[in-house]
């Protein structure tokens, strides 16, 4: 089974998560957005719990449900996402060997690299550099368990899926334009359970991590240090947060700040790996932001400042990410959804750009 799947058919991207269900679909005329569908349904009913699928039958009414919501969604076919933390991306390298070889060598090269059986995962490969003495290959193993429930999770309601996709490579898609395509990148998505981070080299995602912590901690900071519900620190944490003009801005900062730290601090180690790892000695100059809560205001100028202040770097880029990056359109036209809202659908649009049959000069 490819995992990277087949590009031909026009399909409706599907990303599932512990907290909620996104689905678009993206028409395009020559890269000119013509249509966008979304919806967003939250999961309540603890359907997925630390990413296993707890019920496939309350998963499939779940999904139908999204699509119910989105109304205009009439494809079968769909491009779903792979949690990060049931898939690894690892860059390998094997001595020069033949091409049919490669595929009976990798399983040894990698089984030492993941912490799962190699037995209990699918694999999928291309190769990156051919190099005098060695071969650099891409690889993606995900788990077989969760796999195979998703498939027969989508076939259940007569989905048929064309291609599951690492949600990294799904973000790096929607949000890599011409402009970061030919530098070394971090994508920072920070979403409600978990913060990502990728590292996207020449338009390659090659490393992807993730920790537990995201906004839902900073809401449960709020609500904690405040005393309030939290309801109520959600709506203050979006409406203030990282403000500090009025003395209850101010509670609402000091609850968030040490929280973002943490992240911060992954940042940096992340930053460190690849700078220290990488073959080609890249450096990463530029950091985008995505994910539902990077909305928090003042989120991104914090992280700009302690990032160069404290990273012994002065010129690191941090910025909002913009997922219609990729649509000629999105400079032009009304879009469906502006740019700075759009962040949380930014892995879902990556899926819908994959299903799409771009139509060419």
């Amino acid at each position: 089974m490819s995992l990277f799947g087949n590009k031909k058919i026009k399909a409706f991207g599907l990303d599932i998560s512990d907290s909620s269900i996104k689905v678009a679909e993206l028409s395009l005329h020559k890269n000119h957005l013509t249509s966008a569908v979304f919806a967003d349904v939250p999961l309540l009913d603890k359907t997925i719990t630390n990413h296993m699928i707890v019920s496939e039958q309350r998963l499939a009414g779940n999904i139908m449900k999204a699509l119910t919501t989105a109304k205009n969604i009439k494809s079968k076919f769909v491009v779903c996402s792979i949690p990060e933390a049931k898939s690894f991306v690892r860059v390998i390298h094997l001595p020069k060997i033949p091409l049919a070889e490669i595929e009976a060598a990798i399983p040894y090269e990698l089984e030492q690299d993941i912490p799962i059986p190699i037995d209990q995962v699918y694999m999928d490969w291309f190769i990156l550099r051919e190099l005098p003495e060695k071969i650099e290959l891409l690889v993606t193993a995900s788990s077989k368990d969760y796999i195979d429930s998703l498939i027969a999770t989508l076939k259940s309601i007569k989905l048929r899926p064309v291609a599951l996709e690492i949600g990294s490579q799904a973000t790096a898609r929607a949000l890599i334009g011409p402009e970061e395509a030919t530098k070394s990148v971090l994508i920072v998505d920070i979403g409600a359970q978990q913060t990502s981070f990728i590292i996207v080299d020449k338009g390659l995602p090659l490393y992807t991590s993730s920790i537990p912590i995201a906004g839902n901690s900073f809401t449960e900071s709020i609500a904690r240090n405040m005393g309030i519900p939290k309801g109520e620190a959600e709506k203050l944490k979006s409406s203030h947060g990282l403000t500090s003009q009025t003395e209850g801005e101010e509670l609402v900062r000091s609850a968030v700040l040490p929280i973002l730290d943490n992240i911060i601090d992954e940042i940096k180690n992340v930053i460190r790996f690849f700078e220290d790892h990488s073959e080609t000695k890249n450096v990463i100059d530029t950091i985008i932001c995505c994910g539902g809560s990077a909305q928090v205001p003042g989120l991104i100028d914090y992280i700009s400042t302690r990032i160069n202040l404290g990273s012994g770097k002065t010129n690191l880029r941090v910025g909002q990410g913009n997922p219609w990056s990729k649509m000629i359109s999105a400079q032009n036209h009304h879009l469906p959804l502006a740019p700075e809202k759009a962040l949380g659908y930014t892995t879902v649009i990556g899926l819908a750009l994959r299903g799409n049959d771009y139509e060419t000069e």
